[in-house]
């Protein structure tokens, strides 16, 4: 009888372990949604809107980007750090990537130099280091009305 009893309580203690475990999984997924903040890019001299832009600035985040992501509700902007100045810096993969991507690079003067497009399970070197790298999904890229000269702005 003993023994039963003892079951039962390791079940209760495991049970409400888990409920803990869980409860502090979701608090922490919470916090990282309301840290995850979104910017508006604009075409500099027009103001014009183009889109919101979701904000990759840790290592973390440029290190995971898009990856295993079916779709993305919103392209995600690389804040690349400045003490970074070498074109390799700026590179881009798309290992684990589950649709194509229109890369769009960004110098220092907030102006857009090159426009590339990058297929899953590739990686790509830009022609010179780059201020902000904005990853599209290539299907909605048609959706924004960027070149390369069109200077940005990001607030």
């Amino acid at each position: 009888m003993n023994f039963i009893k003892k079951i039962n309580r390791n079940k209760e203690e495991y049970s409400n372990a888990n409920e803990i475990a869980n409860n502090q999984r979701n608090k922490n997924n919470l916090s990282y949604r309301k840290n995850d903040n979104l910017k508006i890019l604009y075409l500099k001299n027009s103001k014009k809107i183009i889109t919101k832009v979701k904000i990759a600035n840790s290592f973390k985040k440029r290190l995971i980007g898009l990856m295993f992501k079916k779709t993305t509700k919103y392209p995600l902007l690389f804040e690349i750090p400045q003490k970074i100045n070498i074109k390799e810096k700026s590179s881009i993969h798309s290992f684990f990537m589950r649709f194509e991507i229109r890369l769009v690079f960004i110098d220092r003067k907030n102006i857009i130099y090159e426009i590339a497009d990058l297929k899953p399970w590739r990686y790509y070197v830009p022609k010179k280091p780059a201020k902000y790298i904005i990853e599209f999904d290539k299907i909605e890229f048609d959706n924004f009305d960027l070149k390369i000269g069109d200077e940005i702005e990001i607030k």
